[in-house]
């Protein structure tokens, strides 16, 4: 299995780049506003020398604040890099993370919920990508953790395609009262991608951060 966009940590154009390119642009401008101005001044009463060294130390100091952040660039790369790499331990893993999405792959989807407390009734609905409700059931309302496997077959009973489906849970106690609980999805991850926000698991067609991990079931 592949790991995907890896390779794109090293095509994207850094800002320190583009930065010093600017700097470099402005500096070479004001080296030939400098060299203008000392050809034509008046020898009897040159230019005051005060002014553009103070521009030439301003111009060292930005250009040592934009190789301070190209090296923190760097720095980021190499730690998305071996981010990457430390979860390639979750190949082919069968994980537990918290999600209100279930991934469908092969025929079967598996959620699970943890109620705080007993509730009078639990019901949940399985939505498809366009919101529309494909399923609906309802689950046991004892106090802790409940695990399902939906078949991917629609209410009337239509095998659905394979893909993210949502689960809305709702669960309330004799009163009414809604009651707290932790919704998680279970499934086997596939492959490891590398995002903007970070490296994240592909768990069939549900992203999931490693923060978002209950727990590791089994090792394939």
């Amino acid at each position: 299995m592949a790991v995907d966009s890896l390779s794109a940590l090293g095509s994207q154009t850094s800002t320190s780049s583009t930065s010093m390119s600017k700097l470099a642009e402005n500096f070479d401008q004001f080296l030939v506003l400098l060299t203008a101005q000392l050809q034509h001044q008046d020898p009897l009463s040159p230019m005051e020398t005060n002014e553009f060294t103070q521009q030439l130390v301003s111009f060292a100091g930005v250009e040592q604040a934009i190789n301070t952040n190209k090296n923190l660039e760097e720095l980021v790369k190499v730690q998305k890099s071996t981010q990457a790499l430390g979860l390639l331990n979750f190949m082919g893993n069968t994980v537990e993370a918290k999600s209100n999405q279930v991934p469908l792959a092969d025929g079967q989807a598996t959620f699970a919920y943890t109620l705080d407390k007993s509730a009078a009734l639990v019901a949940y609905t399985i939505k498809d990508s366009s919101g529309k409700v494909v399923y609906a059931g309802s689950g046991d309302p004892a106090a802790g953790r409940h695990e399902y496997t939906w078949d991917g077959k629609s209410t009337g009973g239509t095998q659905l395609p394979d893909g993210a489906y949502t689960v809305t849970i709702a669960a309330s106690d004799a009163d009414g009262n809604p009651v707290d609980f932790q919704q998680t999805f279970i499934g086997k991850v596939s492959s490891v991608q590398i995002t903007d926000a970070g490296a994240v698991l592909k768990v069939g067609s549900v992203a999931t951060s490693v923060d978002q991990l209950v727990q590791v079931i089994e090792q394939s």
